[in-house]
């Protein structure tokens, strides 16, 4: 996905969880403290370090992001983590200025 200067990139994560009893998913919450987004620039600079996500609905969370005007242009990347007891997950993700 493409964005200008001035846009915002709405980020958002749905969290599952599978119980191997029922062999099914559905949605949980994480550990507390997650999920948290890090979004870096074109050029490597760490923009939104490790901020937490704000919850919807249980499972269910979101982030926006506002690029300002003198924003690099350039594919910027990110990641969000997620912790359920010791197991720790990163999701990346791109997204381009242009």
């Amino acid at each position: 996905m493409a964005y200008d200067k001035g846009d915002s990139v709405y980020t958002k994560l749905i969290h599952k969880t599978y119980d191997l009893a029922t062999d099914t998913w559905s949605l949980a919450d994480p550990d507390s403290g997650y999920p948290k987004i890090t979004i870096k620039d074109s050029a490597g600079t760490v923009k939104v370090n490790a901020v937490q996500m704000t919850k919807v609905a249980t499972g269910k969370y979101e982030h926006l992001y506002q690029l300002a005007g003198d924003t690099a242009v350039g594919m910027w990347t990110g990641y969000i983590e997620t912790s359920n007891g010791t197991y720790l997950d990163k999701q990346h993700f791109i997204f381009e200025v242009g």
